[in-house]
């Protein structure tokens, strides 16, 4: 088993065309939002269905950190079905982070992949964090995930460590 890593970027205005529509996340998507995860990523990392519904809500009702809804942000497909979310919390309750917002969940329907919806929602929550005054946000994925790093990189994303906040 491989460990996490830590990414933090600085947040900045909207620059690209939107190639999808989104909408902010509330908490009555708890159940798209379960099954969107489900789907995602499968039983293998998500647990039960149980699992991924407490999870999620927990992260509307603060157990991680405090919920941010208009940064959290959803795309739905032409059925009014969710096909990817990022939920983002205003800092996440975990010493070993920076106290910047925090991207909690990014995924994507198995379904729906490759159609750049996850880089369009990471910036759509960096120019949202932008506009609501913070000035970074972060992220922890497992180190052995090209693929995330790769888009969070492309995003000017730099690996952080906590020396990086003493200076």
């Amino acid at each position: 088993m491989t460990g996490n890593i830590t990414l933090i970027a600085r947040t900045a205005p909207g620059s690209r065309e939107v190639t999808a529509t989104s909408r902010a996340v509330t908490e009555a998507d708890t159940a798209e939002l379960t099954r969107l995860f489900l789907e995602a990523y499968g039983s293998k990392i998500s647990g039960t269905a149980e699992d991924a519904e407490r999870m999620i809500r927990g992260a509307f009702q603060g157990d991680f950190g405090p919920f941010l809804s208009r940064e959290s942000q959803l795309i739905e497909d032409e059925n009014g079905t969710p096909v990817a979310a990022a939920v983002v919390l205003e800092r996440r309750k975990d010493r070993t982070l920076p106290d910047v917002p925090y991207l909690f969940e990014l995924f994507t329907a198995s379904s729906h992949r490759r159609r750049g919806y996850a880089e369009q929602l990471v910036r759509q929550v960096m120019a949202s964090l932008h506009e609501s005054g913070y000035e970074e946000v972060c992220v922890r994925i497992p180190e052995d995930n090209a693929a995330a790093l790769a888009l969070y990189l492309t995003l000017d994303f730099n690996r952080w460590s906590p020396e990086q906040d003493e200076f």
